[in-house]
C-alpha cells in the first residue's frame, strides 16, 4: 500500500530526528539532575510546565487549522489563498501570545509564583517570554509539516536541541548554576531559531499584515476553538499532576516524580512525534485521493504494527527500570524507579489516540477530540487528589495510566462511529501477553551491574519478544518480511549509486 510506504518513509526521517535528539537527551539529563538538587529540578518542571499551559492557550489550536485548511490553499491552487490563511493564523497568535504574557507578569506582582514554588521573578517574568517564541515556532513548524519539509523539521528541531544543551551548559558551568540560567539558555537558543526563519517566511509573502482576513479568521477560531479546549483537557491529563504532586507532596516529591516522567516522555515522544508529525497529513491525501476505505485500511494496518512494538517498548522499560534510573538520573533519583513501568504505559497508551484522530478530524468533529479529553483530565485530577494524599507518588503514576487508558477508551468509541477500524485484538492480547511473560521473567535475572544489567534484560526482552511472535504470529512475519525487504532494497540501490561512475565533465564551447 503506497500510503503505508509514505507513512514508513516520512515516520523513519522523524524518527531519525527524534531518536538524535532522544541521545542528545540522554547526554543532557545526566547532567542537569546531577547539576540541580532533587528540589529544584522539580520547580524547573512545574515551570516548564506553566509555560506550557500559557502556550497550548496562546496557539488556540491555529496549528490544527493549518493542517486542516492547507489542502484548500495550496500554493499550486491559489498562492493569494496560502499567504492569507497563513498571516491571519500567524498574527492571530502573535497578538493572543503578548495578551497572556502581559497577564502573566501581572499576576506575578500579586503572588503568584510562590504558587509555582519559585519566589524569583525575574526567573518567571524570563520564562514566560516562551511562550511567544514556542507559540509562532509551532506555526512554522506546522506548515514545514504540510509541505513535506520533513529534512528540515529533523535538521531544525536537532540544532535547536544541541544548541540548547552547549548554550545551557556553557552557562551553568561557566557562569552560574542556578535555575535562572537554565531558562535564560532555553530563551536565547529558541529565539534566535525563530528569528532566524522569519525572514524565509517573509519572502514568501506569508507574513504580510495586509493579508489578514477577519473573515477566515472566525472560520478557523470555529474550527480551533474545541481542540484548543481539548489540548487544556490534554495539559491537564498530562501535567496537570505535576501541580497536585507541588500541592500535596512538595518539590522534592516532584523533582522524583519529574525525573521519572523525563525518562518516560523520551520513549513517548520517539514513539509519538515521528507518527503525530507524519500521520495526518497522509490520512488526509489518502482520504481526499483514494477515499474512506483505503483511509480505513491504512489506520487498521499501522495500528496493528504500532501495537506491535508498543509493547516491546513497554515490556523493556518494566525490565530495565531500576538500572535506567539510576544510569540517567544517578543514585539520588533511585526511589523513583517504581514509578517508571506505570509512567510508560500511560504514556505509551496515549501515542495510541492518534490513531483515533483522523476520523474525527476528517468529520470535523473536533469536539469529541475535546470532550474525550475533557473526561480523560478529570479522571486524573480526581485520582490524584483521591490517591496522592493516601498512597503518595505512585498514586500520581497510576492516575497517569488509568487516565490515558481512559481516554484511548473514550476516543476509540467516537472515532470509530465514523470511520470504522479492524482492530485486531486477538492480536493485540497475544503481543501483551507475551510481552508481560518475558518482562516478568527477565527481571528475575541477578545482574548487580546497572549498565550491563540494562543491555542484558533489554536485548532479551526484545530478542525473546520478536522470536516468539515471529514463530506464532503471521502477521509479525509478514511485517518482519517487508521491512527486511525493504531494507534489503534500500542497500541494494544505495550501494548501487554509489558505484555509478560519475558523468564524464566535458568543456563547455
Amino acid at each position: 500500500m503506497s500510503a503505508l510506504k509514505t507513512l514508513y518513509r516520512h515516520s523513519s526521517h522523524y524518527l531519525g530526528g527524534r531518536l538524535v535528539i532522544m541521545l542528545m537527551g540522554f547526554i543532557s539529563f545526566p547532567i542537569f539532575t546531577r547539576v540541580f538538587s532533587v528540589a529544584e529540578y522539580g520547580v524547573i518542571n512545574l515551570i516548564m510546565n506553566t509555560v506550557l499551559l500559557l502556550t497550548v492557550v496562546s496557539k488556540f489550536g491555529f496549528q490544527h487549522s493549518i493542517q486542516r485548511y492547507y489542502p484548500e490553499g495550496e500554493p499550486a491552487t491559489s498562492p493569494d489563498t496560502l499567504r492569507r490563511y497563513y498571516s491571519t493564523l500567524f498574527y492571530s497568535t502573535a497578538i493572543l501570545a503578548l495578551v497572556l504574557i502581559l497577564l502573566f507578569v501581572a499576576s506575578l506582582f500579586l503572588g503568584a509564583g510562590r504558587f509555582l514554588g519559585a519566589a524569583a521573578g525575574g526567573t518567571l517574568i524570563l520564562a514566560c517570554s516562551l511562550v511567544m517564541i514556542r507559540s509562532l515556532r509551532s506555526m512554522q513548524m506546522n506548515l514545514m509539516q504540510m509541505e513535506h519539509k520533513t529534512r528540515l523539521v529533523n535538521g531544525m528541531d536537532i540544532l535547536q536541541k544541541a544548541l540548547t544543551i552547549g548554550v545551557i551548559c556553557a552557562l551553568l558551568f561557566f557562569w552560574q548554576k542556578t535555575v535562572f540560567a537554565f531558562f535564560l539558555g532555553l530563551v536565547v537558543v529558541e529565539g534566535v531559531i525563530l528569528l532566524q526563519y522569519l525572514p524565509v517566511l517573509g519572502r514568501r509573502q506569508l507574513l504580510s499584515p495586509s493579508m489578514f482576513d477577519v473573515g477566515f479568521l472566525r472560520t478557523a477560531a470555529a474550527f480551533s476553538l474545541p481542540l484548543m479546549a481539548a489540548e487544556i483537557s490534554w495539559f491537564v491529563l498530562d501535567s496537570g499532576d505535576r501541580f497536585f504532586v507541588q500541592h500535596y507532596l512538595g518539590a522534592q516529591a516532584l523533582g522524583f516524580y519529574a525525573a521519572a516522567y523525563g525518562i518516560a516522555s523520551y520513549l513517548q515522544d520517539v514513539m509519538m512525534a515521528p507518527l503525530q508529525l507524519s500521520l495526518f497529513p497522509i490520512c488526509m491525501r489518502v482520504w481526499n485521493t483514494e477515499g474512506k476505505k483505503a483511509t480505513q485500511d491504512f489506520l487498521s494496518r499501522s495500528l496493528d504494527q504500532f501495537i506491535f512494538v508498543a509493547v516491546a517498548v513497554v515490556c523493556v522499560a518494566i525490565a530495565t527500570s531500576r538500572d535506567v534510573i539510576v544510569l540517567l538520573a544517578s543514585r539520588k533519583f533511585q526511589q523513583a524507579h517504581t514509578l517508571l513501568p506505570f509512567l510508560v504505559i500511560g504514556l505509551v497508551l496515549s501515542a495510541v489516540t492518534i490513531y483515533f484522530r483522523p476520523g474525527l478530524m476528517i468529520h470535523k468533529r473536533a469536539t469529541k477530540i475535546a470532550a474525550a479529553t475533557f473526561y480523560a483530565g478529570f479522571l486524573n485530577v480526581a485520582l490524584n487528589i483521591i490517591l496522592l494524599p493516601r498512597i503518595g507518588l505512585v498514586g500520581a503514576a497510576i492516575a497517569t495510566t488509568v487516565s490515558y487508558a481512559g481516554i484511548v477508551v473514550f476516543l476509540a468509541y467516537q472515532s470509530l462511529r465514523v470511520l470504522p477500524l479492524k482492530l485486531e485484538l486477538v492480536s493485540f492480547a497475544k503481543y501483551a501477553a507475551t510481552g508481560a511473560a518475558l518482562a516478568w521473567l527477565v527481571t528475575q535475572l541477578p545482574v548487580e551491574a546497572p549498565l550491563l544489567s540494562a543491555v542484558v534484560k533489554g536485548s532479551l526482552v526484545l530478542v525473546l519478544y520478536a522470536g516468539i511472535l515471529f514463530a506464532i504470529d503471521l502477521r509479525v512475519r509478514r511485517l518482519f518480511i517487508s521491512v527486511s525487504t525493504a531494507l534489503t532494497g534500500w542497500i541494494h540501490s544505495s550501494g548501487k549509486r554509489r558505484l555509478e561512475p560519475m558523468p564524464a565533465i566535458t568543456e563547455r564551447t
